[in-house]
C-alpha cells in the first residue's frame, strides 16, 4: 500500500484468501493503483509478508521491453508435469512424489467461507452494497490486518494495500522496477521470482551447463551455510528476493541473519522483497516480519 505520510508499501502475502475476494470486487482499483505509482514515481519501501526499501534508490525510471521467453528454458514446472504424466502412463500404479508445483490438501476453514459468502450475499442488498472501495482495499479489513499481524511494528491500516496475492504482486513490482535492474534470489527459492525476472527482461541467457540464468545473483542456501548466504561474497544488486521461511527448504532466517541482510541492503542501496507467506509456522524468537528488524522500515530519502 501507499501511505501519503511516508510512502511505505506493504504486500500482505499470507492472506491470499482475503486478497482474492477483494480483487474480484475491486479490479479497477488495482489498475488505478499501479498507474498512480507509475505516474508519481513514488519511492516504495516494501514490507513483510512483503518487503522493505533501504537507502538511496538509483533507479532512473521504468521502461518497457518486448521479451521472448523459450518455454524450454523457463518451463521447468511444466516439464516436471509432462514427465510425471508420461511416467504414470507407463507405470499407473507408481507412487510418485512430485517436486513440481504443489496443490492444497486441506479444505478452507468454514469460518472463512461463511464470512465470504455472507459478504458476497450482502452486496446484493441495498444496505450491504458499498460500490467501489478505496484503491487500498476495504478500510475495516486493512485495520484488522494491521492489528492482527503487525501490532507493535509501526504498521497502520494506511500502510496496507489489499491485492490478489503474491504472484500478481511480484509481477506488478517487476513492471514498476523495469528491465534495467539487477536482482538476487535465494538458491533454491520459489520459482516465481526468477520467472518474473525472465519475462520482464532482467536476466541474461539461460546457461545450460549450470541450469541458471545470467545476470542473476544466486544466493547459495544449503545445510553447509545454515541456509543463509555468505553476504561477504554476494555482489551488489538493485533487488533482493528473500523468502523466510523459505520455499522449498522450509528454513527460517534467525533475527541475527535478517539483521545482516538488512544492513547489507542498506549499505548497498538495495530493495529487499521479503516474502513471509509461511510466517504463521514460525515460533519462538524467529522473526515473522522483516519489520521486526531495526532499520528495516527506513524510507529512501530521494524519490525515484
Amino acid at each position: 500500500m501507499i501511505s501519503g505520510r511516508d510512502t511505505r508499501f506493504v504486500l500482505d502475502f499470507p492472506l491470499m484468501i482475503f486478497l482474492l475476494l477483494s480483487t474480484v470486487f475491486f479490479p479497477i482499483q488495482s489498475f488505478h493503483f499501479i498507474m498512480s505509482v507509475l505516474n508519481h514515481n513514488h519511492v516504495i519501501p516494501l514490507s513483510s509478508s512483503s518487503s522493505a526499501i533501504f537507502a538511496k534508490n538509483t533507479f532512473t525510471g521504468v521502461r518497457t521491453q518486448i521479451v521472448s521467453v523459450s518455454s524450454k528454458k523457463a518451463g521447468v514446472c511444466k516439464c516436471i508435469g509432462r514427465r510425471k504424466a508420461a511416467h504414470m502412463l507407463k507405470y499407473p500404479d507408481a507412487q510418485v512424489i512430485s517436486l513440481g508445483i504443489g496443490d492444497t490438501t486441506e479444505s478452507i476453514p468454514e469460518v472463512i467461507t461463511s464470512a465470504m459468502a455472507k459478504r458476497a450475499l450482502g452486496l446484493s442488498t441495498i444496505e450491504g452494497y458499498t460500490g467501489y472501495e478505496t484503491k487500498q482495499g476495504e478500510k475495516q479489513l486493512r485495520a484488522q490486518l494491521a492489528s492482527t499481524f503487525y501490532s507493535n511494528l509501526g504498521i497502520e491500516e494506511d500502510d496496507i494495500f489489499v491485492s490478489d496475492g503474491a504472484k500478481s504482486d511480484i509481477s506488478r513490482l517487476q513492471v514498476l522496477f523495469g528491465f534495467n535492474v539487477t536482482m538476487a534470489v535465494q538458491d533454491p527459492s520459489y520459482p516465481a521470482y526468477v520467472d518474473s525476472s525472465v519475462i520482464i527482461g532482467q536476466t541474461g541467457e539461460f546457461q545450460k551447463d549450470i541450469q541458471k540464468f545470467g545476470n542473476i545473483e544466486y544466493l547459495k542456501c544449503t545445510p553447509e551455510n545454515d541456509f543463509f548466504p555468505d553476504l561477504s561474497k554476494v555482489s551488489r544488486t538493485d533487488i533482493i528476493f528473500f523468502c523466510s521461511p523459505n520455499d522449498p527448504t522450509g528454513s527460517a532466517a534467525s533475527r541475527e541473519q535478517l539483521t545482516k541482510l538488512v544492513n547489507f541492503a542498506k549499505d548497498n542501496g538495495s530493495i529487499i522483497i521479503y516474502d513471509s507467506a509461511y510466517a504463521m509456522y514460525v515460533s519462538g524468537d524467529t522473526p515473522k516480519s522483516i519489520f521486526e528488524i531495526h532499520g528495516a522500515n527506513v524510507t529512501a530519502p530521494d524519490p525515484v
